[in-house]
Parts: C-alpha cells; structure tokens; sequence
C-alpha cells in the first residue's frame, strides 16, 4: 500500500513527518522533495477546498500536461470503449 505523508526536510537533513504514522514494521520510502519552501503557517488543512482551490490557481500545470475539455472527453470515451 503507498501512502503520502506530508513531511518538512529540516537543512541539516532531517526529516519531521506533519501526521502520525504507524506501521508495524519498517518501511521502506521515496523521498520526492517540492520545490516550494516549507511554511508551516500555510499548511492545508484537510479537506479545506478553498485552501486547494487557492493551491490550483497558484500552482498552474505547465502548458504541455494542460488538456482541453474536448480532449479530456476523448480521453474517457477511448477508456470506456477499451472494455468492449
């Protein structure tokens, strides 16, 4: 099972996890490190969807991954004809 967990990487190289974990045994992770400081004052809460909405428009996809809404409709009807 893959799981997200929200951390901050500390300059010396530590890393402090933003939520509680429990596993019980290690685990193995990958690291993938954005490239936006750490502002702990700006940390979305959960299922806050002004706060995720805000993050959208500030964060656009570059125009390469942007998909129109005709594409995008394409797209599922292709998916959906797969399982014929």
């Amino acid at each position: 099972m893959l799981q997200t967990i929200e951390a901050i990487i500390e300059p010396s190289g530590a890393i402090r996890l933003l939520e509680e974990v429990h596993f019980s045994s290690p685990k193995r992770a990958l690291v993938t490190v954005l490239d936006t400081p750490a502002n702990e004052d700006i940390s979305p809460e959960r299922g806050n969807a002004a706060t995720i909405l805000k993050f959208l428009k500030d964060n656009p996809l570059p125009p390469e991954c942007r998909r129109s809404a005709e594409e995008i409709d394409a797209g599922i009807e292709a998916e959906r004809n797969a399982w014929d």
